[in-house]
């Protein structure tokens, strides 16, 4: 069926005219538009000074493409659950033989639900996903190798995103697993430390705002990847925060300054918090427990862990053949401090990328 370009809820255009699909291997290696498309007004007003054309062609899929694609959502290509929705594992015809030349994509459907602390959602997902395609489209973004890359959209009867990638996991279930072992998990660090360096960075000032390993798949070569976006604000999707908008982040990773000041308290040193709890997960090899702590108790819980050992990493790494025991006291020690109270000492991302490069197995280049 041919796909003609379509004007996306006023903001900006999506170049999805003049594909067919199921495309071929070539077009899919290289969706590219000799079009440029350029970000409408906002009526809202303007969300960025930032300028910028969308030049990867999207394809728009319907939603019996995506049930196809996941074999009516399985159960068993279910990933798993994100704040916003669900992950699941696709495949996705790239001939026109039907499904014989498939490729294997992910599949985000974007769920309005009561999950949200009480707080419903009230039909915004749309909005939410008109940001996130502006947002992995903006040229400052695409192509970073720890955001996922964009094959097309569904906008009609559910809501939902293709993304170019096979994962092993979500990060929030790897981190209980024995064979990913020490060198994944300080890369992982390492990576996402970068990555949350460079989204802060003055000149596009991106806040998550939702940071946490379910958010977070690791593709098959152990290369963590950011996939859910549902709160980010700053760069080409502007500054302002919506501060009628109470909703909290995942259970456990939101700036303790945000359960008593609000949005308006929310800044880059809230996603170093969220960094320095998923450093805990990675290090310990644990997860909050939602049913048995509070938002509010979080703090504690982590200190009692530290309290025991005076170190966070789980004792089944420290036998792992790369552990240097200078470096998981020098991670736990940068978790306790991304984890601090107080915003202000706490470090930026910047600072947590460099310490970790600094580290014993990073040096010898061993990652």
């Amino acid at each position: 069926m041919a796909r003609r370009r379509r004007n996306f809820v006023g903001y900006f255009y999506l170049p999805c005219g003049r594909k067919e699909y199921p495309v071929k291997e070539d077009d899919f290696l290289d969706l590219r538009s000799k079009e440029e498309c350029p970000v409408k007004n906002d009526p809202l007003g303007p969300k960025s000074n930032e300028e910028f054309h969308v030049e990867n062609e999207l394809l728009e899929f319907t939603l019996a493409e995506l049930s196809r694609f996941t074999s009516q959502f399985s159960s068993k290509n279910l990933i798993g659950l994100t704040y916003f929705g669900k992950l699941y594992r696709g495949k996705m015809p790239i001939a026109s033989d039907q499904d014989k030349v498939t490729k294997d994509v992910t599949v985000k459907i974007l769920v309005d639900d009561e999950r949200n602390y009480g707080f419903r959602i009230h039909d915004d997902e749309l909005p939410r996903l008109e940001d996130e395609l502006k947002f992995l489209q903006a040229p400052k973004i695409r192509g970073n190798p720890n955001l996922v890359k964009v094959v097309g959209y569904c906008r009609k009867e559910i809501v939902g995103v293709v993304y170019d990638i096979n994962p092993l996991d979500t990060l929030h279930n790897l981190i209980f697993q024995d064979d990913f072992n020490w060198l994944r998990r300080v890369k992982t660090a390492v990576e996402l430390a970068r990555l949350l360096a460079y989204l802060h960075d003055r000149n596009q000032s991106y806040l998550i705002r939702n940071l946490a390993p379910s958010h977070i798949v690791v593709d098959q070569n152990f290369t963590p990847v950011l996939f859910e976006f549902g709160m980010l604000v700053g760069g080409v999707l502007g500054t302002t925060v919506d501060e009628s908008d109470m909703r909290l982040g995942p259970f456990g990773y939101n700036d303790p300054f945000y359960a008593y000041y609000g949005p308006a308290a929310y800044n880059v040193k809230s996603d170093v918090y969220a960094f320095g709890i998923s450093l805990y997960n990675l290090l310990s090899k644990r997860a909050l427990d939602k049913e048995k702590y509070t938002g509010c108790e979080i703090d504690k819980w982590v200190a009692n862990e530290y309290k025991h050992r005076r170190s966070y990493v789980d004792e089944s790494l420290e036998d792992d053949t790369y552990f240097d025991r200078r470096d998981g006291r020098k991670l736990t020690e940068l978790a306790r401090q991304c984890m601090d109270d107080e915003q202000k000492k706490r470090p930026e991302m910047k600072e947590v990328f460099e310490r970790l490069k600094g580290l014993r197995c990073c040096l010898a280049a061993v990652l």
